[in-house]
């Protein structure tokens, strides 16, 4: 049995599943075992009896399933069958009473003398277009929207590394980088928020610009059960794939905790850089501010592991910084951290940004440098915040002129309304 499946937690299932799952499939050489991987794997955490994975052939227009457990290779035409229509569609296909599916094809459990009850059937996608699908068969309880959400999530790791593995045995390596770049890129835009709510008496405001090689910046902006608002800004270290992975995995574990409405941040982090240690390799770390605001309370608790001071703009003109002490997630197993309170009045302006923005660099070699993120800030500060961070970010690229940017620049802002 997987080790993700001795987790009992939602959230720890799904953040195994994306580290181990992903540090199989990378050390991975043939498609062959590839694919006998992920079916495996997709079968066992969905608690299936059986999973076949099917890939599209251009060529005769047929799709194929190399792993089938108990059953021989099978090609059927495109459209034909559950996992024919899946693929022709792009669509996710739940069915828990496959004797009334007329889409079933029958004829294979005639041959086969397997009995099928249920199917899930998730398709598999790459740069856009669909390479394939999952197909799982009979679960006793029946498959569940939860299981086609998880089994997407996985599915598009699997046919990242399987479009991969395909473009090696081509030698087309240039193609292979930029499929790869644009996989990463993918899994970062799939994380940040895509419309922001803020709750009551307080609004927010978040943007995220990949550098071209693509980074590692995420951010989120949730409202919490409990009537709070949280924010959080992350850098994980290095660029690609591998960022992207590590990304997911933390935000995910950082949405379920938050969402459970902890008492103490600072425990809450603990727990999760140990997952992330125990999952992840020594050069792989994310820093990381995360803040949690109570309109009743007028209080800001935040923590910083490694990240950049925010800015803390008051509606009276006072600036301040909230520094930390914290290291970065997954940098060290027993890492401590500590949560600091700041009360906060109507109007306070809450300003977190990456590196990339205090690092944006003109032709000459020069940064901007968080003074300057400081005063820009001072003047930005009235502006309505859906506006505040692309200001912020056209005062850093006119500042830059032109020149290049290497890393990813993320802006996160939030402000206590006057009620």
């Amino acid at each position: 049995m997987p080790k993700v499946l001795e987790h009992n937690s939602e959230a720890g299932i799904i953040t195994r599943a994306i580290f181990e799952h992903a540090t199989r499939i990378s050390r991975v050489e043939k498609l062959e075992d590839l694919i006998r991987l992920n079916a495996d794997f997709a079968r066992d955490l969905a608690g299936a009896d059986r999973c076949s994975l099917w890939l599209t052939d251009e060529k005769t227009g047929e799709i194929w399933t190399m792993v089938a457990h108990g059953v021989e290779t099978i090609r059927i035409p495109i459209g034909q069958g559950l996992v024919g229509a899946c693929i022709r569609d792009d669509q996710i296909l739940l069915v828990n009473d496959a004797a009334n599916e007329p889409r079933l094809l029958r004829r294979i459990d005639q041959s086969s003398g397997y009995r099928t009850e249920q199917v899930l059937c998730v398709p598999l996608r790459s740069e856009g277009r669909v390479i394939g699908a999952l197909q799982l068969l009979n679960k006793p309880e029946g498959f569940t929207d939860a299981d086609a959400g998880l089994l997407g999530l996985l599915g598009h790791f699997a046919a990242g590394a399987i479009e991969s593995e395909r473009l090696r045995r081509d030698a087309e390596g240039a193609r292979l980088m930029r499929h790869e770049l644009n996989l990463a890129r993918d899994v970062q835009s799939r994380l940040l928020p895509r419309d922001p709510e803020g709750v009551r008496g307080i609004e927010c405001s978040g943007f995220c610009r990949a550098a071209r090689s693509v980074g590692g910046d995420y951010y989120d902006l949730l409202p919490l059960r409990d009537g709070r608002f949280a924010l959080t800004l992350g850098d994980v270290s290095g660029k690609g794939m591998p960022a992207a992975v590590m990304m997911a995995s933390i935000q995910m574990l950082l949405r379920s905790h938050l969402q459970q409405g902890p008492d103490n941040l600072a425990t809450m982090l603990t727990d999760i850089n140990r997952t992330v240690y125990a999952s992840s390799t020594a050069e792989r770390y994310s820093t990381l501010f995360c803040g949690v605001i109570s309109e009743d309370r007028k209080t800001l608790t935040y923590l910083n592991a490694g990240h950049i001071p925010p800015i803390l703009l008051h509606a009276n003109g006072v600036l301040e910084r909230l520094p930390g002490d914290g290291l970065p997630v997954g940098l060290l197993p027993e890492a401590e951290y500590q949560q600091q309170v700041v009360t906060l009045l109507e109007g306070d302006l809450l300003v977190v940004v990456s590196d990339g923005i205090v690092e944006s660099c003109c032709s000459e070699g020069v940064f901007w440098e968080e003074q300057s993120v400081e005063e820009a800030v001072r003047l930005d500060g009235s502006v309505p915040i859906g506006q505040l961070p692309e200001s912020l970010f056209r005062r850093a690229d006119d500042f830059a002129a032109g020149a290049e940017q290497y890393d990813d620049m993320t802006v996160v802002a939030a402000r206590l309304l006057s009620t």
